[in-house]
């Protein structure tokens, strides 16, 4: 019944409404259903907002039947991160510290602009403690599990957002990306994400290392969901003007483009070879599409990585500081205990490092500089297993050489499915120029559409019901 009422994708689903095959009741009624069915096992929801959804998406049914609706994304099922404030909503910041904050009394920017097309809010989803994880693991939540494998990680910290999605709850959603908050989910859960360049999809507070960002099984979803929430908000400092899109971009042409294939970091954990098979096929098809594609040598002759990982420990510290001393034992382990060293840290040592990370950044945008794309791993790993919190239990971010430098650089980056490996998803990272996130989508687009295999998603349901918890 469930997959008579929702269609496998957006457009079908607002096509539906358009001719009044269904509407958003139906829809809403249909993945509050799937959510009763799945999450059990997935453990992807931090809340269900089932009163505020079902008035959504009332409203939106009496627009379409008016034809009168606000936007693509009127009445679609959608969800926000657990870091996303909403009125009326909690935020826990994947703690269970933080379990007694009143709820949010006002919209951040991406729920505020969500609301404002009409979409249906179904809840927010899990992530780890303080977002400072890149894994499904939090002291409030517990783990949550890859619908693909369900003894396999999701990655984090929009672990709950991945996992979800995977799954088949709503069609969109919204995380966050701190070091590859949305990239290291969509590549463990087989999803395309856009971290977009720093300020063009605004939050709360302002920051200009960690962005909101558009997560969905396609490509075309993940752009209904950044016209949405890609607009300019006054309250965050950094925000950026106006977008246009001009549609005609959306027709990429790669015969000449530079492409760089950046397989190495020169630090960190090295690439599988077979992650690195699904970039080189990525990169193979674009060289016979006219492509000029070079092997990127590696960006650092020495591991960079200290200095960016103290400055995450700060920020996990800080917050950890600002909880009542009494809950502060409620904060997982793999999180406090990283951060504990940075108790000892003086202004001036947070100084120093924050220079070498600005070195570090820069030495990495001039490396890169020659290309009009590179394209990468996501994760140096197919996977690992859901109950851990990343390759090394000492430093929760330590395989995020891929992604966590685009957040410092401030570049658009996004991740798309290109190869199996065991049943299980591999994604492929594409970065463009800062403000060339329309550019990075084209071509995000671009190799979609050249996917060598077709993507069966997996049905969760079927494992619930024959026993799999």
């Amino acid at each position: 019944m469930i997959d008579k009422v929702l269609p496998q994708n957006m457009s079908s689903l607002v096509e539906g409404y358009r001719t009044g095959e269904f509407t958003p009741v139906d829809s809403l009624s249909a993945t509050l259903a799937l959510i009763d069915a799945v999450n059990p096992s997935i453990n992807a929801m931090a809340m269900v907002d089932v009163d505020g959804a079902r008035s959504a998406a009332a409203k939106s049914a009496a627009r379409w039947a008016t034809g009168t609706p606000l936007s693509s994304l009127d009445g679609v099922p959608v969800t926000i991160k657990d870091s996303v404030n909403a009125v009326g909503m909690p935020w826990r910041h994947g703690s269970a510290a933080h379990s007694d904050v009143p709820d949010a009394e006002s919209d951040s920017p991406p729920a505020a602009r969500l609301k404002e097309a009409g979409a249906v809010i179904v809840g927010k989803t899990t992530m780890p403690d303080f977002g400072m994880m890149a894994a499904g693991v939090s002291s409030l939540y517990g783990i949550v599990r890859n619908p693909w494998d369900l003894s396999r990680n999701t990655g984090g910290s929009s672990a709950g957002a991945g996992a979800s999605l995977a799954a088949g709850i709503g069609y969109a959603a919204v995380g966050t990306d701190i070091a590859g908050s949305v990239r290291l989910p969509a590549g463990h859960c087989g999803l395309v994400a856009l971290k977009p360049t720093q300020g063009r999809i605004p939050h709360l507070p302002s920051s200009m290392m960690r962005s909101p960002g558009p997560m969905a099984r396609t490509v075309d979803e993940v752009v209904d969901m950044y016209r949405a929430i890609a607009r300019p908000d006054s309250r965050d400092a950094w925000s950026l003007p106006a977008q246009s899109i001009d549609e005609s971009r959306w027709e990429t042409e790669v015969r000449g483009l530079r492409i760089g294939v950046m397989t190495g970091m020169g630090y960190g954990y090295e690439a599988e070879p077979a992650v690195v098979a699904v970039v080189d096929a990525a990169a193979q098809v674009l060289a016979a599409e006219g492509a000029k594609v070079t092997r990127v040598t590696p960006p650092f002759e020495s591991d960079p990585y200290a200095p960016l990982d103290r400055l995450f420990q700060v920020r996990a510290r800080a917050e950890w500081e600002s909880i009542p001393e009494e809950r502060r034992a409620e904060v997982i382990a793999a999180v406090s205990e990283w951060a504990e060293p940075a108790s000892l840290a003086s202004a001036t040592d947070y100084s120093r490092d924050l220079d070498a990370v600005n070195t570090a950044q820069a030495r990495l945008q001039r490396h890169l500089e020659p290309y009009d794309f590179v394209i990468s791993p996501v994760i140096p790993v197919v996977g690992f297993d859901a109950d851990t919190v990343g390759l090394d239990p000492e430093r929760p971010l330590a395989h995020c050489s891929f992604t966590a430098w685009f957040n410092q650089t401030g570049q658009p980056a996004s991740t798309v499915c290109f190869g199996m490996v065991d049943g299980c998803p591999v994604g492929v990272q594409i970065v463009g120029s800062r403000f060339a996130d329309i550019d990075v989508l084209a071509m995000t687009k671009w190799l979609e559409d050249r996917r060598p295999f077709d993507m069966t998603w997996p049905d969760v349901t079927l494992r619930v019901s024959g026993g799999v918890r």
